[in-house]
Formats: structure tokens, sequence, C-alpha cells
């Protein structure tokens, strides 16, 4: 959370600005690296030839990171590393998940499939070009609800003065009301 919230500052900054995207199947883009494992696919995702050879109870090596498996988060968490780094950003010391690009001055985020950059504004979709030639992800775009918090960025006027700035408000209204709801069912 402290991680998204410096995003949020630093895309506050004049000429800044911050913007978030989802990975495409985080976990099916990686590799899977755990202990051999062998599943059951649904019959509607069987190929052909199960289906005319009339097999029971089919088993296939898992090869793909799948949710709900426990080491499929860090299998997604090494590939979308990797992929970063290699598209040019650096990780930021002592704070996982967290990049910086030298050259266009950007600050990404990671949060299992949730992206956010921030940095200046003429930059961002040249970061963002970069991440899509690694990983595949949603078309980014300004900065709404992320990880339950609703993020509504106004102006304000300094008292005293007529200097204006911007301001992030993180709303989680109704992210508390469905929580009071789901514990009242």
């Amino acid at each position: 959370m402290e991680a998204a919230r410096m995003a949020d500052a630093y895309g506050l900054m004049p000429g800044h600005a911050v913007q978030q995207s989802d990975a495409e199947q985080a976990y099916t883009q990686a590799w899977f690296q755990g202990e051999d494992t062998w599943v059951c696919l649904p019959r509607d995702q069987w190929p052909q030839a199960w289906i005319d050879a009339d097999m029971q109870d089919p088993v296939c090596p898992l090869v793909l990171a799948l949710y709900g498996h426990p080491d499929s988060g860090t299998d997604w968490e090494r590939h979308s590393h990797d992929a970063v780094v290699s598209a040019g950003y650096v990780p930021v010391p002592n704070w996982p998940s967290c990049f910086w690009h030298p050259e266009l001055k950007l600050f990404l985020v990671i949060y299992v499939d949730d992206f956010k950059l921030s940095g200046p504004s003429d930059k961002l979709q040249e970061g963002w070009d970069l991440i899509q030639s690694k990983l595949k992800i949603e078309p980014p775009g300004p900065l709404g609800l992320y990880l339950g918090c609703k993020h509504v960025e106004s102006t304000k006027t300094l008292p005293g003065t007529a200097t204006t700035v911007r301001v992030m408000q993180n709303d989680m209204e109704e992210f508390l009301r469905s929580c009071v709801e789901r514990y009242r069912e």
C-alpha cells in the first residue's frame, strides 16, 4: 500500500500522471516451476484426440502456473519481475515489486496482477509499451479502482494563496460497505 501511495504522490507532481493496468490471466503467462504436478482438465478443454479415444479421466503435466496452486504466485512474481527488468526497469532496492525506469523517470508498482505506473505524462505511453512488449496487460487507463480503493483526483487551493495543487483522495466507502454486507450475511 505504501508503494502504491508513493506512485500516487509521484504522479501528482507537476507534469506527471498516474495510470493503471491489469495483467491478462497473469499466472498463466508464467511457466510453472514447482514440483512435477499432474492435473485433470475439464472435458470441454480436452483435445479432440482424447475425446475420439474415449479416454477416462486423463491427466497431463501442469506447464503454466495456475490460479489456486500454491507455487503459482511465486512463478508469476518471478516472471513479471524478469519481464519488466528486461524492458529497462530497475528494481528499487529493498522494495519488492517496485521498479524505476531511469531514462523515462517512471515509477512502477506491481501488486500480483495490478500495475500502477507514474511519472512524466509524456513518457507514460512509452513506459506501458515497454511493459506490453514483455507481458500481456490490458490497455492502461487513468487511475480508478486499485486494490479495492477508489482514487479520486481533484485540485485544491492552498489556504491564504492563489496556488492550486492536485490531490488524491482514497475513497474506500464502497469497499467497506461491501465488507459490512458480507459480514452481515
